[in-house]
């Protein structure tokens, strides 16, 4: 099958992987030359064109040149920007939710308010402010009740726009200043700022997989978005992540897991009657607390780096998968997941969240570390001609290294020596991403 995948990142890089593996010609519309992209285009005799990912005309005029028979969309700001709609006018089947659907990541006011609809016993408080007046009453009133809160921008801010009181912010009056900053720089093209209730206990992905009816739940996976170990720092794209051996995380209940899938449910429900299209992938952030699950969010597509482990152990045709999604006849019986434990690590510049990108060279040794059973999903970076040598791009995640084994912990040693052993230079990533002593403390929270 000719396949077209939109965007640059480590996501995309295992897509591309993973549709290679399934013999597709693959093809690409990217930002920068991504070298795992390009490796997997060039290896199935596809090609790319390096452009605007979010530029629905040229990705559709290319689309159709080279007689593309699925194109996969799934990253968030194609999707804002209405790239399948317009792929889906021109007559290109394509896998994503349209620009209505793919709302409920890029407006979370619109999505606060479809789960107070439809998921109101597991939906914690929240406030809209549209204005600094508007703020003044909230952070009154959260004062008076004292409720620690979040402050979130509107729309996308590739997930680094959310503050966490306590985290990130010191006290209402940070929290406060935070949100009026928000409205005021229009940070995330924000005509809104949320202010919502902070959550406190265990925070975890499910990213399920639709046809816009039917739901196939992947194992969870545990995301790590703050920079530095333990969760310390600025908060940022993923850092890493994991999924154990069964489908719950160790810290979950058979009936939290169940508990899960019924809201995600709820939410393609309500998407439905409120004639938003949606399929590909409903990635829901919840809290395990002491009152039960919350929803904290949801995504319009796979997060990155959790589609990392979801294409490690998806033990089918990608393909297949996204044509079933694409004709709405999918069953439970189209998905099959191996039964393995998988873990995946950022390598990110010294910058990364904290700054300005410089640009570093880094050496790192693709077919050895393919060799001791990793992958290597290169997101930010370029090569520079010399072998091994590769150079950072911007100030976004570098590269990633993922793997499976029997159990987390397992997974994680693997990288840990790839990392010692195939990769030097400057880049920094988290040591205590699926270690034994991280699982130990989570099981104590």
């Amino acid at each position: 099958m000719r396949v077209l995948i939109v965007g640059n990142g480590g996501r995309e890089s295992a897509f591309a992987w993973k549709l290679f593996e399934d013999n597709n010609k693959i093809f690409a519309v990217i930002q920068h030359k991504n070298p795992s992209i390009i490796e997997y285009v060039k290896s199935s005799g596809g090609e790319f064109i390096i452009g605007n990912i979010l530029d629905g005309k040229l990705i559709a005029d290319f689309a159709i040149e080279k007689d593309i028979e699925l194109a996969f969309i799934n990253s968030d700001s194609p999707l804002e920007a209405g790239v399948v709609d317009v792929l889906l006018k021109a007559g290109v089947k394509t896998v994503g939710p349209n620009r209505l659907g793919s709302e409920i990541e890029w407006n979370k006011s619109f999505a606060m308010k479809l789960f107070q609809e439809v998921i109101p016993n597991y939906t914690p408080k929240y406030w809209i402010a549209e204005n600094q007046d508007m703020i003044e009453t909230v952070f009154s009133q959260v004062i008076k009740d004292n409720i620690p809160v979040v402050v979130k921008p509107q729309g996308l801010t590739a997930g680094k726009g959310v503050k966490v009181m306590g985290e990130h912010l010191a006290n209402f009056e940070e929290a406060k200043q935070y949100a009026i900053e928000v409205l005021s720089n229009k940070i995330g093209k924000s005509e809104a700022v949320i202010i919502g209730e902070k959550l406190e206990g265990k925070e975890f992905t499910m990213q399920v997989i639709t046809d816009g009816k039917t739901i196939i739940s992947p194992p969870t996976t545990y995301d790590h978005p703050y920079r530095y170990a333990f969760d310390k720092g600025p908060g940022t794209g993923g850092m890493g992540s994991f999924t154990d051996i069964r489908n719950k995380l160790p810290f979950m209940k058979k009936k939290d897991y169940s508990t899960c899938i019924n809201i995600i449910q709820k939410i393609i429900n309500g998407l439905e009657r409120a004639g938003r299209q949606f399929n590909g992938v409903l990635n829901a952030g919840f809290f395990l607390t002491q009152k039960g699950i919350r929803i904290m969010e949801v995504n319009a597509r796979f997060g990155d780096p959790e589609s990392m482990n979801i294409m490690l152990i998806l033990d089918v045709s990608l393909s297949a998968l996204l044509s079933k999604i694409f004709t709405k006849t999918l069953t439970q019986k189209d998905v099959r997941f191996k039964h393995k434990a998988s873990v995946v690590k950022y390598l990110v510049a010294p910058e990364y969240a904290n700054g300005n990108g410089k640009k570093h060279k880094f050496f790192l040794d693709k077919e050895k570390i393919i060799d001791s059973g990793i992958q290597v999903f290169f997101s930010a970076a370029e090569e520079t001609g010399k072998k091994h040598i590769y150079q950072t791009v911007g100030n976004s995640r570098v590269v990633a290294l993922a793997t499976t084994d029997k159990n987390i912990p397992a997974a994680t040693q693997k990288i840990e020596n790839a990392i010692a052993n195939f990769v030097h230079g400057k880049l920094e990533y988290r040591r205590d991403i699926g270690t034994s002593e991280q699982l130990e403390m989570l099981s104590h929270i």
